[in-house]
């Protein structure tokens, strides 16, 4: 405790110095501090957007093949309803499970009698559409009517494009399972931003009943799992591999991260990025203390001679002065938290907003508590700090007694 209270006197001994290192650790901090609550905030509304803008639920299941062959092969990778009844059962008996949601693509082409276009979409049972895609925020948009089979959700863009305004019907048309072309008449009951640019002029969300009838089909393509609890997400699927597999389904089990290209690709090149950043920031820190430190020794020359003769071991010394590291790297770390804090804060109350890449609607700049990677930070920041006062000190040590009481 003696050593720690010495250091810390010692370290604001030059102040001007002292203060210079400790804004360059707290800015570069607070710096760090932002983006990774930035980042936080990003990765939040993307998984959000996954999970329930795209509908993708926390798990997917489809037989094993389909995503290779599925569009060669159509009708060999759907389920039947008996295959369907059965695997609702089994997932729903898995703990967390919230929502089993049985879906089928489609694709072709969409006419308002006058002028066609493609397009692609889904259908969905509607009363599970009402527990993913149309909470997101609120009021998403996409919704489905229960009581009407022929009721579509239409993406905001398509709608423009074929001039199609709510309670107007129009024709889909598409392929069966069999090969054979089929039609089908439908009736707008929603327009809505599907929140990607890349599929906002030509996405159609159709009830299960609609899309089945389209394909003429009974049978699904997949299933989406709606979890509880997000943390669920790995140990759900482990087990629903182990039983699926016990019950002779053969199948493949996808996390909303392996779904979701688009969240995979943004996260791998923002954790790249911090990681840039970060070590930037723990570089300056670093010969921020180390500068501060070298001179600190060398005007202490003298200082540090008379210590070891009056009995200080060279380890005592070199502890005196990385604690005087530390001293710096804390209050440094504690001047760049409140900074973080207040620029948080001014940044989410400012209204500041942005369009994202690959998307249709704008955002607003928000700022996350990131409090994982800020502690991992300034833990990084101190250990540097510390081993980059205490090397100079070291260095001093190696020096003879004699000469040091000499240093001028």
């Amino acid at each position: 405790m003696h050593s720690l209270v010495l250091a810390l006197r010692n370290a604001f001994r030059n102040r001007r110095r002292s203060f210079v290192t400790l804004a360059a650790i707290a800015f570069g901090l607070a710096a760090i501090n932002l983006f990774s609550g930035y980042i936080a905030n990003v990765y939040a509304g993307l998984e959000q957007q996954a999970v329930m803008g795209e509908r993708l639920g926390h798990l997917t299941i489809f037989k094993r093949g389909f995503q290779l062959e599925g569009k060669l092969h159509p009708k060999r990778y759907l389920f039947t309803p008996e295959e369907t009844a059965k695997i609702e059962a089994l997932i729903l008996r898995e703990p967390g499970t919230k929502l089993v949601s049985p879906r089928l693509s489609l694709n072709g082409l969409i006419s308002n009698g006058e002028a066609s276009t493609v397009f692609i979409g889904e259908g969905i049972v509607a009363d599970h559409n009402d527990k993913l895609g149309a909470t997101l925020d609120g009021d998403a948009g996409g919704r489905l009517d229960s009581h009407r089979d022929a009721g579509v959700a239409v993406s905001s863009d398509l709608a423009k494009l074929l001039n199609l305004k709510k309670g107007e019907t129009f024709s889909l048309l598409a392929s069966t399972i069999d090969g054979q072309a089929n039609a089908v008449d439908a009736d707008v009951v929603d327009i809505f931003n599907t929140g990607s640019a890349g599929t906002n002029d030509k996405y159609v969300l159709t009830t299960l009943a609609l899309a089945q009838s389209l394909m003429n089909t009974e049978s699904v393509e997949r299933f989406i799992v709606l979890l509880d609890n997000a943390g669920l997400t790995e140990k759900s699927k482990l087990d629903l591999s182990r039983q699926m597999r016990a019950e002779g389904f053969d199948v493949e089990i996808r996390t909303w991260q392996e779904m979701s290209s688009f969240y995979t690709q943004v996260k791998g090149l923002f954790d790249m990025i911090f990681s840039f950043i970060a070590s930037i920031v723990l570089v300056i820190s670093a010969m921020s203390v180390a500068n501060t430190m070298s001179m600190a020794v060398i005007e202490r020359t003298r200082e540090i001679g008379t210590l070891r003769a009056l009995g200080l071991t060279n380890t005592g010394v070199v502890r005196l002065f990385a604690f005087e590291g530390f001293w710096i790297a804390l209050l440094g770390c504690l001047l760049g938290l409140v900074i973080t804090i207040v620029a948080a804060l001014s940044i989410n109350a400012s209204g500041i907003g942005y369009t994202p890449p690959n998307s249709s609607d704008r955002v607003l700049l928000q700022i996350d508590l990131d409090w994982l990677r800020m502690g991992g930070i300034a833990l990084a920041v101190s250990f540097f700090a510390v081993l980059c006062a205490a090397y100079p000190a070291y260095r001093a040590t190696r020096v003879e007694v004699v000469d040091a009481l000499s240093f001028v």
